[in-house]
């Protein structure tokens, strides 16, 4: 799971996450992840692991780093398709 979701980001918004560059960096401050970006993001989980944002979920700010994307992710996922905002 985490390898695609680092593909990803470093193939959508053309950078390599490394030491320099740590997977905890904020996308957004850095100036790497843009709204349109966020959603084109968004979309991409959504699709490649079966699971829908909620309007709360979309703008709480949730999704800012490599490393806390991975973990909500987890924890949709684990929710299984019973959980809220599944599909």
């Amino acid at each position: 799971m985490s390898d695609k979701i680092r593909d990803y980001i470093e193939q959508q918004f053309l950078i390599q996450f490394d030491e320099d560059f740590p997977e905890n960096t904020d996308l957004f401050k850095e100036g790497v992840m843009d709204s349109f970006g966020y959603v084109q993001l968004c979309r991409f989980l959504e699709k490649e692991f079966g699971f829908r944002f909620t309007e709360q979920e979309m703008t709480g700010n949730i999704l800012t780093s490599l490393s806390r994307i991975r973990a909500y992710v987890q924890q949709k996922t684990a929710q299984g398709a019973g959980g809220p905002g599944a599909i």
